[in-house]
């Protein structure tokens, strides 16, 4: 009984620790489905809102290069506190933010906080462990759902309540998470269980966390453009694009589960190809094909869940103290998402702002209306709601035209309802016309997103044949053994 009761504080504690590692790695991403309502709400662009994600990872990405050199003198309990306090008075600073420049920079401290609780986490979680389990599975595991999971609750979020909601709600979590901590400290068990866990790997952990950076960086496409192109082009709500891209969170976590203890080096290939696959689905997709672009969700998950754990754990699996080994392979997830941003998101906000703020599809529409056969009265009392439309669909989506129509009907000559369902079937051609274009202007970005995949194909084929012929090279000769022969 006394064991158990022992146990159960290091339990509660795992839990609340691997929570916060979830949540770490999906502040990544768990904005990208407000990104919209943000551009609307702080007047800002598409392009500029980026950098509501990349400071976040930038922020992690330095924070984390500092730790490395530091980690023999941080406190492994300490600093995890330290962390969650930090992410948590940031998350709330953020939900309070009325201008992007106050957004970004608490996004940066944000990104200080994540750094700390994903470095300082792993030595913490061995140590709350139970006997037999695997700090770095389970901690990889944990990174993998986190980052899958962060757009579809960002997106949940910011349908019922706000984009603000976002950050408010993490700040509980994080709080809770530190009282966890602050109750069952375990700091030198934590570094020893961690150490002996290193797995005999057949991957390099240099080339494991080169392959984790093109993985991240294809993985944008599948996180952020799908996201966007959901929103923007096929005008789907924010909890709309949640239910679609769940399909990622949940591949993710029944495919970690089916490959525990696979090669690393099979399991990273085979979760790029998947991957790759996906995008390229995406990318060739001509209109809204909600069934389609599930089926390429559930690849992009599938391929996650395969190669993310494996390559995380053999990334860890490096010299130095634990904190510093979960630092490095965290830096190098994360430089991956920002180089997956920087390149991608120009190339797709170009053209999305030059379809949506074309004159031409407006020229068809106004021609429309003032080719129909009704009365001026009614069109000038429709041409009114569908410019209301237009205003609250913002600068960056197509308007929602179906109100409109609906509420004309209702006033309007029972002689006029006839054209006036005309003319609403003529507009949703204009619409579906420009639907297609904006779905033809995220082809390339995918494309790109997919090609950063397949570049984890050569770079582990490079590192398996370093490691070949390291295990074949003869060991070196000893001089006076040489001198006596």
């Amino acid at each position: 009984m006394a064991s158990t009761s022992r146990s159960s504080p290091r339990l509660s504690q795992n839990l609340w620790v691997r929570l916060a590692v979830a949540l770490a790695f999906a502040d990544a991403s768990i904005v990208v489905l407000a990104l919209p309502q943000i551009v609307d709400r702080l007047h800002t662009t598409i392009s500029d809102t980026k950098w509501v994600i990349v400071g976040y990872n930038l922020a992690l990405i330095v924070a984390s290069a500092a730790i490395v050199v530091l980690a023999a003198r941080l406190p492994s309990s300490r600093t995890l506190i330290v962390g969650l306090v930090v992410f948590g008075l940031a998350s709330i600073g953020c939900g309070a933010s009325n201008s992007m420049g106050l957004l970004v920079a608490l996004r940066c401290v944000q990104g200080l906080g994540g750094a700390l609780i994903l470095s300082a986490s792993l030595p913490v979680f061995a140590g709350a462990a139970r006997s037999g389990d695997s700090p770095l599975n389970g901690w990889s595991a944990a990174a993998a759902i986190g980052a899958a999971i962060g757009p579809a609750a960002g997106g949940i979020l910011t349908q019922l309540f706000d984009w603000r909601s976002i950050f408010f709600a993490q700040a509980p979590v994080a709080a809770v998470a530190a009282i966890a901590v602050f109750v069952v400290r375990r700091e030198a068990r934590g570094e020893i269980a961690a150490e002996a866990d290193r797995p005999s790997s057949p991957l390099d952990p240099l080339t494991a966390n080169a392959a984790l950076l093109l993985l991240s960086a294809g993985l944008i496409g599948a996180l952020f453009l799908i996201v966007i192109e959901l929103i923007n082009a096929w005008s789907y709500t924010p909890i709309g694009a949640a239910a679609v891209v769940s399909a990622i969170p949940l591949s993710t976590a029944a495919t970690e589960r089916l490959v525990r203890g696979r090669s690393p080096v099979m399991l990273g290939a085979a979760g790029a190809v998947l991957l790759a696959a996906g995008l390229l689905i995406l990318a060739f997709t001509t209109h809204p094909q909600v069934a389609v672009a599930v089926l390429a969700l559930l690849l992009c998950g599938a391929g996650l869940g395969l190669a993310y754990p494996g390559l995380t754990a053999s990334a860890l699996a490096s010299g130095g103290s634990t904190t510093a080994r979960a630092a490095k392979t965290i830096a190098a997830r994360d430089l991956g998402l920002v180089l997956g941003l920087l390149v991608l998101t120009p190339v797709f906000s170009d053209r999305l702002n030059s379809v949506i703020n074309s004159t031409v599809p407006q020229r068809e529409a106004t021609a429309a209306l003032e080719s129909a056969p009704i009365s001026a009265r009614t069109k000038i009392v429709l041409g009114t709601r569908l410019l209301a439309a237009l205003s609250a669909s913002g600068t960056t989506a197509l308007p929602n035209i179906a109100p409109a129509f609906t509420q004309t009907e209702a006033t309007a000559p029972a002689s006029e309802r006839p054209a006036l369902a005309k003319l609403q079937g003529r507009m949703n051609v204009i619409l579906g016309q420009t639907q297609r274009t904006l779905t033809h202007a995220f082809k390339l970005p995918f494309i790109y997103a997919a090609v950063f995949a397949l570049l984890v194909l050569p770079v582990l084929a490079a590192g398996g044949a370093l490691l070949r012929r390291r295990a074949t090279r003869p060991p070196p000769t000893e001089p006076n053994a040489a001198a006596s022969a």
